[in-house]
């Protein structure tokens, strides 16, 4: 699980370092959203395949990246934000 968090934290730096610009989220909302994407990919594939939610394969890495960056790109791109 700590591995997860830590993909999660490392995933969401990286969003926001990747793409800089004055209508982006703050940093204090896409480090959060990094962080629970990639625990619920992670989590969410081992419960898949093993049926608990602790360890971590190549499987659930990759999950908890894709969960993470779909969960990221979301938030991005402007989901639910009114014009």
């Amino acid at each position: 699980m700590i591995a997860f968090l830590v993909a999660g934290l490392v995933l969401g730096v990286l969003a926001r370092q990747l793409r800089r610009g004055s209508d982006d989220p703050p940093l204090v909302l896409t480090v959060p959203v990094g962080l629970v994407g990639a625990v619920l990919g992670g989590a969410g594939m081992n419960l898949v395949l093993q049926g608990s939610a602790g360890d971590i394969d190549a499987w659930s890495f990759t999950s908890a990246c894709i969960v993470s960056f779909v969960l990221l790109g979301l938030l991005e791109g402007g989901v639910g934000r009114r014009v």
